[in-house]
């Protein structure tokens, strides 16, 4: 009964708001948001539950409710009995708990130190010159095809703030704060526990940093970098604080108004272990709007994180990360889900992580993130060759198939694997190359790549199908352990199961600390239902 594993939650009057627990209700019929929160309150009066749809509608399929003074972190198996109690109650089709998000793995949420930080990256080195990566991703080449002049990149992140490498590069018209509100994107610098601030603004720069760079990799221009597409412009929205600690309740929302707001590419270097059905409806209807959308595999994770993860459905493209010599950076997210890979070692960018900081400066970073950024900047030079957005959609729809499909089909089609990845199929299809992206012909007919809708009422997958697919591509012995007794479990399942493999990743990579390798309990529902299910609970680290 909800009553009854309410009750059994704890609660901190004086908690934070943006730190309270919020459960994802998923509908399989539009209902008005005050008819929910009637149910909610009668269900639960002493909750004081606030309802909120996830795209601001008079009614809506998805909805977060927020229980004020109800912590998530540290009670997880509690808030996953409570989120099944609540679907079964109200008859919703899914529910599942937001819980923190990391774009670094279960090492850096561990405890927020810098020592477990510290696990999630490699040796940093000050590779020169500042453009190296462009000679390897071929953006030289491909910038005498298209420098993105007309293409809009929307990035969805902490926001932008003043820096030279961002001189001319930020669209002012259309920007949108889902942290403070109101229409101004710039980063807050938000500092203290587990805070990233500046995070946007390094994006940006290496998406669209006006300059050149010739065939050796020394950069000119107004800056010291040069950004993949130095004539896009970029649309941020600030829908994060941090990529270290977030929750998916803005994300949906900021790929909608991206694509209402003209956005021929999405950009999202951020992600983590919990799946938003809302997150996925917002991705399907942007790929249904013919935007190209480019998401992180995530850092010392396993697997790849949401939204990256959706890759397979045909809404959205996947980036894992190399170094210098194409081998995969150590701590990249991989496997079956990655669609193709890019330099995320030493690639160098805008640097500024205060107010305080210089407007000039830049370092070399590491992580998907410069992939992903690297890969948006040159979805905009072909978005741009190709006439821009609704051009590229109206030879879509001609060819049966979608802009985000076309734009996969020719990054990758035909692409081979370099020879140091010993054939793995773990980092997609291969090395991105802008040259090759842009002189691809486009496709007359459907390429493979498209998205099937699911068929389910929702419009989106089932936290249930999502776990199945899941486990297929990462750990199908366990996989066959599953049945559908197990479904309304399948969100504590799916975090388990990134949870326990971010571990044993840390594990290997020689850490120790308590309070990172300390295993995640389970609810005792699920755990009586693992007891015979060796393969299942294994990988899922109950035992």
């Amino acid at each position: 009964m909800p009553t009854e594993a309410f009750s059994a939650l704890q609660r901190l009057p004086d908690l934070a708001a943006d730190e309270s627990l919020i459960v994802e209700l998923v509908f399989d019929a539009p209902r008005p948001p005050q008819d929910l929160a009637a149910a909610l309150t009668a269900l639960l009066p002493e909750a004081a539950p606030l309802v909120t749809p996830a795209f601001e509608a008079e009614a809506d399929r998805f909805f977060f409710v927020t229980f004020p003074g109800i912590p998530a972190d540290g009670q997880e198996p509690r808030v996953f009995a409570f989120a099944r109690a609540l679907k079964e109650a109200l008859g919703a089709s899914d529910a599942n708990p937001v819980l923190r998000d990391s774009l670094y793995g279960a090492a850096a949420v561990g405890d927020g130190t810098a020592e477990s930080l510290s696990l999630c990256e490699t040796k940093r080195t000050d590779i020169r010159p500042f453009g190296w990566v462009h000679p390897v991703i071929r953006t030289p080449q491909a910038w005498t095809l298209s420098r993105g002049q007309g293409a809009t990149v929307a990035v969805i992140d902490t926001g932008h703030s003043t820096h030279q490498e961002l001189w001319d590069v930020i669209r002012n018209a259309g920007q949108k704060n889902y942290v403070e509100g109101g229409t101004d994107a710039s980063d807050r610098f938000v500092t203290g526990f587990m805070k990233h601030p500046g995070h946007g603004t390094l994006v940006c720069s290496v998406i669209a940093s006006r300059g050149t760079a010739d065939a050796s990799g020394e950069t000119g221009g107004h800056g010291a970098i040069t950004g993949a597409a130095p004539e896009a412009k970029v649309l941020p929205i600030r829908a994060i604080k941090s990529v270290v600690n977030f929750n998916q309740t803005t994300i949906g929302p900021a790929i909608a108004h991206a694509v209402a707001q003209g956005a021929d590419v999405i950009a999202m270097a951020l992600g983590g272990p919990t799946r938003v059905a809302a997150t996925e409806k917002a991705l399907r209807d942007a790929v249904a709007a013919g935007v190209v959308i480019c998401c992180a595999a995530g850092n010392c994770w396993p697997w790849v994180v949401f939204p990256a993860a959706y890759a397979p459905q045909g809404i959205c493209t996947a980036v894992a990360a190399l170094t210098q010599s194409l081998t995969p950076w150590g701590k990249t997210g991989s496997g079956p889900a990655v669609t193709l890979s890019a330099p995320g070692e030493n690639v160098w960018g805008a640097a500024k992580n205060a107010v305080s900081d210089p407007d000039n400066g830049i370092r070399a970073a590491q992580g998907t993130t410069l992939a992903t950024s690297l890969t948006a900047g040159c979805a905009a030079l072909w978005v741009a060759r190709h006439g821009g957005r609704a051009a590229l959609k109206a030879k879509a729809d001609a060819a049966g198939t979608t802009v985000q499909a076309m734009f996969v089909h020719c990054a990758t089609h035909g692409m081979v694997k370099p020879p140091v990845w010993n054939g793995s199929g773990a980092l997609g299809a291969g090395v991105l190359d802008a040259e090759r992206l842009l002189n691809a012909a486009l496709p007359t007919a459907a390429t493979g790549h498209e998205a099937v809708t699911p068929p389910v009422a929702a419009g989106v997958q089932s936290t249930d199908m999502v776990l199945q697919e899941h486990l297929a591509a990462n750990a199908p012995q366990a996989l066959d352990d599953y049945g559908p007794d197990l479904a309304d479990y399948a969100p504590e399942m799916l975090w388990l199961s990134y949870r326990h493999g971010a571990r044993a990743r840390a594990a290997e990579a020689g850490a120790t600390t308590e309070a990172i390798l300390k295993p995640d309990p389970a609810s005792p529902g699920l755990s009586a239902r693992l007891a015979a299910r060796p393969a299942l609970s294994g990988h899922l680290g109950v035992f």
